[in-house]
C-alpha cells in the first residue's frame, strides 16, 4: 500500500489535505466510509464516504463539553424533551426527469434515521415540500466543488438540507458539512448539507444516520489513528491516567474522536464485525479493539446499532444551550434549527385503499388516468405509486390531503397492465405503509402529453377541482394580447368560450362554475400559438 496526499477544495473557506489510500480494490477518500449492506439483497456497497477529517471548530466544541464536566455522570440522564429537528429534501434527478430517489424509499429512511434516534430523544422532520431539481449535471455529482455550488443555489435557512443524488463518479456513499463549515460559508442558517447516494440509502442502510453524526460535530472513531497507529499522537487503547512509565497515560479526551465512551480504532475501511484484530497495537503495545456496534465506525450496517452516551450529548449540545457543573451557559452551533419549532402534526390512523380505477378494469387512457382513495386521518400528503409488475415507473407526490390525481404524464404505454398504492404521510410520521396495490390496463392516450404541450409557457391549475373553483392560468411571462380559450368535453363538444383581457399581468382566471361533473379539455389560443391542458370538474 502506498499513500498520496492531494489537495482537493472541499468547499470549506481553505483547502484541505485528504490522504487516499491506493490498494486492494478499495479507494479510501478522506479516511472512506464504505457505505453499508443491503440487508435485503445480503450484499455490500463498495462505496465511500466523503465527509472530510473534523475541523478545529468540532474537535474544540467536544474538549470545550470535557472541560465543563458535561459528560460527567452520562449514565443516568434520561430522555425529557424530544428535540425535534427539521429537514428539506432535495431529491435530483436528470434533465428528463429520470433517476429520482423514491418517495418511497425515502419515508423508509427518514423512518430508520428516528429509530436509530429515538432511544435519546432527536427526531427529525420534514419541513416544506420536497424539492425537485432535474439537473444531469447534478444529479451524476462530479465534484465537491459543484456540490458547494448547489448548496448555495438550493439550501432553505434553519434546516438541515439533504440532497440525494448519484455519488458514483465520486465513488461515495455520502458525505456532510460539520457545523461552521460548507456553503454558503457567509450564511450561517443556511451553510452546509448531507448528500446521500440512493444506493447507499436503502432499507437496513446507516449511511443517513453516519452521515447525521458528522453533521452534528461526531468525528470517526479513527480519525488520525489511522494514519499510524503507534504514533504518540494516535489515540490509545487505555482509559487510564495511571500507567507506569515506559507506557504512556490516556489521550482519549485529545486524540481520535475525543469521546473516551467510544474505544481507540484504527480501522478506516469496511470491516466485519465483530472481527478480530490480532496484530495491530497501540504505542503501549495494546490491541486495538473497535466497537463496530457504532454508528460512526466502519463496520458493517448489520453490526452498528447505537451511539455512545458522551457521542449523543455532543449532539443535543450542538442543538441546543447546555449548561456545564460551573452553570456556564455553552450555545450549540445548530441551535438555529430548532427555531421556529415543530408545527404541531396528528399521528395517521389507517391505510389508503384506491378507490379508482377499480381493481383489473380495463381501457384508461395512457395518459389521461384517474386516481381516487379514500381520506386517511392525520395524512396531509400521499404518495401515487405506480408501477409496471415490480418496476417503478412514477411517483407523485399530492399535497393538500387532497385524495384524487388526474395522472396525464406520457409513462405508460397503450396494452400493458400496471398497478398503484398509495402512501400515506405528514410532515412529521414517515413510519407507515403502502396501502393495497389494485391492477390497471391501459389503452392508447389522447395524443402529446398535457406537460409537454402546456409548461414551457403556462401552468394552469388545479387539474382536479370543484364546480364552484375557477381555472388559474399562470403565464411565463406577462400577457400584453388578448388570449382566447374554448372548454370542450371528452366527445369534442363545445361547451365554453371567452376572451381573457390583456392586462400586462401573467395570471387569470377562467370560470367553471355552469360546466357538470365531468373531463374537459382546455384550448388556449394566443396570437399564433396554441396551448392545451385537461382538467375534470367534481369528485
Amino acid at each position: 500500500m502506498f499513500i498520496l496526499t492531494l489537495q482537493i477544495d472541499l468547499s470549506t473557506k481553505t483547502n484541505k489535505s485528504l490522504t487516499i489510500h491506493l490498494g486492494m480494490k478499495k479507494v479510501l477518500l478522506g479516511l472512506a466510509l464504505f457505505a453499508g449492506i443491503n440487508t435485503a439483497l445480503g450484499q455490500q456497497n463498495e462505496l465511500g464516504c466523503g465527509t472530510e477529517p473534523a475541523p478545529a471548530s468540532a474537535l474544540n466544541f467536544i474538549t470545550q463539553l470535557h472541560e465543563s464536566g458535561v459528560f460527567e455522570n452520562l449514565d443516568i440522564e434520561r430522555v425529557q424533551n424530544t428535540i425535534f429537528v427539521p429537514l428539506q429534501i432535495h431529491i435530483i434527478g436528470t434533465d428528463a426527469g429520470l433517476g429520482y430517489y423514491g418517495i418511497g424509499n425515502l419515508m423508509t429512511n427518514i423512518c430508520e434515521l428516528n429509530q436509530k434516534y429515538h432511544e435519546f430523544g432527536i427526531q427529525f422532520f420534514l419541513r416544506g415540500n420536497i424539492n425537485y431539481i432535474n439537473n444531469t449535471s447534478l444529479y451524476n455529482l462530479p465534484s465537491f466543488q459543484v456540490s458547494a455550488a448547489a448548496n448555495t443555489q438550493y439550501n432553505v435557512a434553519r434546516r438541515i438540507n439533504v440532497y440525494f443524488a448519484n455519488l458514483s463518479v465520486m465513488s461515495l456513499c455520502g458525505f456532510a458539512n460539520y457545523p461552521q463549515t460548507g456553503s454558503p460559508s457567509n450564511e450561517p442558517l443556511r451553510q452546509g448539507a448531507i448528500w446521500l447516494s440512493p444506493s447507499c440509502s436503502g432499507p437496513g442502510n446507516s449511511t443517513f444516520a453516519h452521515e447525521m453524526g458528522h453533521f452534528l460535530n461526531l468525528p470517526h472513531p479513527f480519525d488520525q489513528t489511522s494514519d499510524n497507529p503507534t504514533s504518540p499522537l494516535s489515540e490509545r487503547v487505555t482509559r487510564s491516567t495511571n500507567e507506569v512509565s515506559p507506557r504512556l497515560n490516556s489521550n482519549c479526551t485529545t486524540a481520535g474522536d475525543r469521546f473516551c465512551d467510544t474505544p481507540a480504532d484504527f480501522r478506516p475501511q469496511r470491516w466485519n464485525c465483530p472481527g478480530v484484530n490480532s496484530t495491530v497495537t497501540d504505542i503501549n503495545g495494546d490491541l486495538f479493539q473497535p466497537d463496530g456496534t457504532l454508528f460512526m465506525s466502519y463496520a458493517n450496517d448489520a453490526c452498528q446499532n447505537k451511539f455512545s452516551p458522551q457521542q449523543v450529548a455532543a449532539m443535543k449540545a450542538t442543538l441546543t444551550i447546555t449548561q456545564s457543573q460551573t452553570g456556564q451557559n455553552i450555545a450549540g452551533p445548530r441551535m438555529y434549527l430548532l427555531i421556529p419549532a415543530i408545527e404541531p402534526y396528528d399521528t395517521i390512523t389507517g391505510s389508503a385503499a384506491v378507490l379508482e380505477p377499480a381493481n383489473n378494469s380495463t381501457g384508461h387512457p395512457a395518459n389521461w388516468v384517474f386516481f381516487r382513495w379514500n381520506r386517511v386521518p392525520g395524512a396531509t400528503m400521499y404518495s401515487v405509486r405506480i408501477r409496471r409488475n415490480i418496476t417503478l415507473i412514477d411517483e407523485v407526490i399530492v399535497y393538500g390531503g387532497d385524495t384524487a390525481l388526474l395522472y396525464t404524464k406520457n409513462t405508460m404505454t397503450a396494452g400493458l397492465q400496471y398497478n398503484v398504492s398509495i402512501l400515506p404521510f405528514n410532515h412529521k410520521v414517515t413510519c407507515r405503509p403502502y396501502g393495497s396495490t389494485i391492477n390497471f390496463t391501459v389503452a392508447q392516450g389522447y395524443g402529446t402529453s398535457v406537460e409537454e404541450q402546456s409548461n414551457r409557457f403556462f401552468k394552469v391549475y388545479p387539474s382536479l377541482l370543484t364546480s364552484e373553483m375557477p381555472l388559474r392560468v399562470q403565464a411565463a411571462e406577462a400577457i400584453n394580447e388578448a388570449m382566447h380559450y374554448e372548454i370542450s368535453d371528452l366527445s369534442g363538444r363545445l361547451v365554453r368560450k371567452g376572451s381573457l383581457a390583456s392586462t400586462g399581468s401573467d395570471m387569470f382566471e377562467i370560470p367553471t362554475d355552469l360546466l357538470n361533473n365531468g373531463a374537459y379539455l382546455l384550448r388556449l389560443v394566443q396570437g399564433d400559438k396554441t396551448h392545451f391542458q385537461r382538467f375534470v370538474v367534481g369528485r
